[in-house]
């Protein structure tokens, strides 16, 4: 079985109130449009085509750097869902398939399940069109809806045709799937006979009923197919996102002491026997490991954290941090660019950027990392068994070897040797050895 799919961007989003696309828009910090192609890459043997407008060709290499796979086609101008697959019919020709799935790129919570399971529907009863329906929570609401005639359906009404309250509360998800030959042969025989004077792909419905071709549609659940045509409804598919996520982790055995306060990202990724307190924030990219303790508001982006790490409360780590086994990174603490290897103490009011901190070494209150010299971020290495005291500046490039000890409010400019004590700027003094 072989898969044209076609993913409709092409819409203008003005209502958006932005100047960027409106399926570039994020929910989990992840465009919408890369839901929907990641969700559909993953069907074998298929062909994922795009309608854009002129106005997103400046984005055709965002896309293609990610799903270099995909064509695109262009609509040139907003003439309705018809007119956007048709503008597609160029690339599903050269590319013949068995069937087509139509999708809005606007929707990013529509699951590969539900998608499959309609697919299948079409394919074992041997339906030429099958339309994914659902059943809004409002029944007053803006979605086209079925048309029934003795149970079977015959057609979809756009809202704005409807001229009289229609009280069926079956409505249209915007998605469809087609026998692809049936699709190209009879896309030409949608009008723009309506009142906004577009090409409705919902039209092929009647068309289809009025030549006897097998059609059927399958419900699916209401909150997959939540479109966004403005930040009122991004807003709304992110928190339908973000109880996903929450019931996915909570069902592995992420403990969350209050759910509604945490933030995921598409990607977040967290072991079991996890601990997040309140009002926890995951940007992209963050990996923890079991026995974690994410303690309230800490930040994490760009992450990788070990097993039995303790972070927070008030901890931001960002751009590519790796916390190793066994450490600590307290209070009002911010680490960015850097690696922390088992065993670190960085219990609070610390800044550290740019670094590697070795293992068993403790970094005392109010000690910064001066990495940045108004040309270049430069890199601090701290040893093993090193003792940073409170309010230290450790100032780039440098490193401090292994088993020395940094006396409070010390300013360090050049390089540490083993096992060494440094205190009033920077003056040495060796340690005593154990005898």
């Amino acid at each position: 079985m072989s898969l044209s799919i076609i993913v409709l961007a092409a819409g203008k989003g003005s209502r958006m109130a932005s100047s960027k696309p409106k399926v570039l828009h994020e929910v989990g910090n992840y465009p919408m449009l890369f839901h929907i192609l990641d969700t559909v890459s993953s069907f074998k043997n298929s062909f994922v085509n795009i309608v854009i407008s002129h106005s997103f060709l400046d984005y055709k290499d965002l896309i293609i750097s990610k799903y270099n796979k995909v064509t695109f086609s262009i609509q040139s101008q907003q003439k309705g869902t018809a007119d956007a697959v048709k503008s597609s019919l160029t690339n599903i020709k050269k590319n013949p398939t068995d069937y087509t799935i139509v999708l809005c790129g606007d929707t990013p919570l529509i699951s590969k399940k539900t998608i499959e399971k309609s697919l299948n529907k079409l394919v074992k009863n041997n339906l030429d069109l099958c339309v994914i329906s659902m059943k809004p929570e409002n029944k007053k609401n803006s979605y086209g809806k079925l048309k029934f005639k003795e149970n079977k359906l015959i057609g979809i009404i756009e809202q704005s045709e409807i001229k009289k309250q229609d009280h069926k509360d079956i409505c249209n998800s915007g998605i469809m799937i087609f026998k692809t030959k049936r699709l190209i042969e009879n896309l030409k025989l949608v009008n723009n006979n309506n009142r906004k004077k577009e090409y409705f792909l919902t039209d092929l419905v009647d068309i289809f009923y009025k030549q006897n071709f097998s059609i059927d549609h399958y419900v699916c659940n209401f909150n997959e197919t939540l479109g966004v045509n403005n930040l009122i409804d991004l807003s709304r598919v992110n928190n339908e996102f973000q109880k996903i996520k929450r019931r996915s982790f909570l069902s592995k055995g992420v403990i969350m002491e209050a759910p509604d306060t945490v933030y995921f990202s598409y990607d977040t990724k967290i072991a079991k026997n996890v601990i997040i307190q309140p009002n926890v924030y995951f940007g992209p990219e963050v990996e923890i490991k079991d026995n974690v303790v994410l303690r309230s508001f800490s930040y994490l982006d760009n992450v990788k954290v070990s097993q039995n790490v303790l972070i927070g409360p008030y901890a931001r780590i960002r751009d590519g941090v790796n916390i190793k086994k066994n450490s600590k990174i307290g209070n009002f603490v911010e680490i960015k660019k850097s690696n922390v290897d088992e065993n670190v103490k960085i219990s609070h009011l610390s800044y550290i950027g740019d670094s590697t901190i070795n293992s068993f070494s403790n970094v005392g209150a109010g000690a910064i990392t001066c990495n940045y010299d108004g040309k270049r971020k430069n890199k601090t290495i701290i040893g093993k068994n090193c003792f940073i005291g409170s309010n230290t500046s450790l100032v780039a490039p440098l490193k401090i070897k292994n088993g020395s000890i940094i006396g409070a409010g010390t300013v360090v400019n050049k390089d540490v040797p083993n096992e060494t004590v440094v205190y009033r700027k920077s003056e040495l003094i060796k340690k005593d050895k154990k005898k």
